[in-house]
């Protein structure tokens, strides 16, 4: 029967003197307190793990006393009774100290990036610039509640409510996976109370949008005198006369690369790590979309693998909120949004469709919308080039629509 120690008291801890040779006095359950000829006393815990004698040191004393040296212990008595080694689990204790809010959001993105977009990748990136900007430095450990609400209310303040309930949303997702790793130990996230901080998001879920021929004709009118109106980078001008022809979403046309393109074929292959529905999607250009990238050929293409790079660096396309501020700068503030070309082509499209001839599928699929009917679906596979003939044929009837109505009067 193995010898059972008389646990040690303070006041034998403290007096302990040093002698010519190290020695140690035991308490019981493994820890021991070591005291070198130097006169320097520390704690020691020995314990068996995978079929080896392994020992960790509990800290100095008297900075630790025996009160802590007895609570450490039991802390790695617990781990071992969940087949824990508890060196481990204080080495990554130690790490996650340290880590910055930065250092755990770059690890969470990375996560996401096997199943998200890269598109989406790049707008959260784009958010959470709002907070790593001042707070990316600092240990997640020792950032506040108070800290969120103060960079929420930052873009509250700047009239960007859209993005700031999105920053809330994504911010709460990334600790809830540091709680998940146990960087942190909880998600003060789920404290904030967003009634009380941020005012109510209006965007609806219906964006708005131009239907009306006479008010997309003017829409058209306004588009061509951006650079004049607004004194826009070439970037913004060429993607405004570019968006009505191909009606894709934002994230698409901000990050359109030259790689995808084949402009002798009007062609535009979008790879599915960049669209919403995860599948990839040729986009048939009108002839009117390829004189368009054409002419803007000769500005970007030798700079940037982007089509429309940003006017500030040119490894990355130009901003959504750019594109926003420019439609809101023209007057179509609640009136049109970028995402509303979408919902133009679609209305049109459907109200006209004995003028084209083409069926709902044909224009869903322009559009890159999923079948929605799951049996359909089943036996009517997805190919980036279903339906190609029939798309490119419908949206050369788009634009030619667009250019007559722009002409008349």
């Amino acid at each position: 029967m193995p010898k059972i120690s008389k646990p040690l008291t303070t006041t034998e801890v403290k007096s302990y003197k040093a002698e010519s040779k190290m020695y140690k006095k035991p308490d019981g359950k493994g820890l021991w307190l070591v005291v070198k000829p130097n006169g320097t006393k520390s704690w020691r815990f020995d314990f068996r793990y995978g079929n080896k004698n392994l020992s960790m040191s509990f800290g100095i004393y008297p900075e630790v006393g025996l009160k802590e040296a007895r609570e450490k212990r039991e802390e790695a008595r617990e781990q071992l009774s969940k087949n824990n080694n508890p060196i481990s689990i204080k080495r990554i204790k130690k790490a996650s100290e340290s880590l910055t809010l930065q250092n755990v959001i770059e690890e969470w993105l990375e996560l996401r990036k096997r199943s998200t977009s890269e598109a989406t990748i790049t707008q959260n990136e784009r958010i959470i610039k709002n907070i790593t900007n001042w707070l990316g430095t600092v240990a997640i450990k020792d950032i506040k509640r108070t800290d969120i609400i103060f960079a929420l209310e930052k873009m509250q303040n700047r009239g960007v409510v859209e993005s700031a309930h999105r920053l809330l949303s994504l911010i709460n997702k990334i600790y809830m996976y540091a709680v998940t790793k146990e960087y942190v130990e909880h998600n003060i996230i789920a404290d904030i109370d967003k009634s009380s901080v941020l005012v109510p998001n209006k965007k609806d879920n219906h964006l708005p949008a131009l239907t009306n021929p006479k008010d997309i004709r003017q829409l058209l009118l306004d588009i061509n005198s951006i650079g004049e109106k607004l004194k826009s980078d070439i970037s913004t001008i060429f993607i405004f006369k570019l968006i009505p022809y191909v009606f894709v979403r934002s994230e698409n046309i901000r990050l359109m690369c030259w790689d995808d393109l084949n402009l002798e074929k009007g062609i535009w292959e979008i790879p599915k790590e960049k669209m919403k529905m995860k599948v990839d999607f040729v986009c048939p250009l009108p002839f009117q979309a390829v004189n368009i990238l054409k002419q803007i050929e000769p500005y970007s293409k030798h700079r940037s693998k982007f089509v429309f790079p940003s006017p500030y660096k040119n490894d990355r396309g130009v901003s959504g909120a750019t594109l926003s501020d420019t439609l809101n700068k023209l007057g179509y503030q609640n009136k049109h949004s970028f995402h509303g070309f979408r919902s133009m082509f679609s209305t049109i499209a459907h109200e006209l469709y004995k003028e084209h001839g083409f069926h709902s599928d044909i224009i869903e699929s322009c559009l890159a919308h999923k079948e929605k009917n799951k049996i359909k679906a089943a036996y009517n596979r997805e190919s980036k080039f279903k339906y190609f003939e029939e798309k490119k044929e419908l949206i050369q009837w788009w634009a030619d629509w667009l250019d007559q109505i722009k002409k008349s009067i």
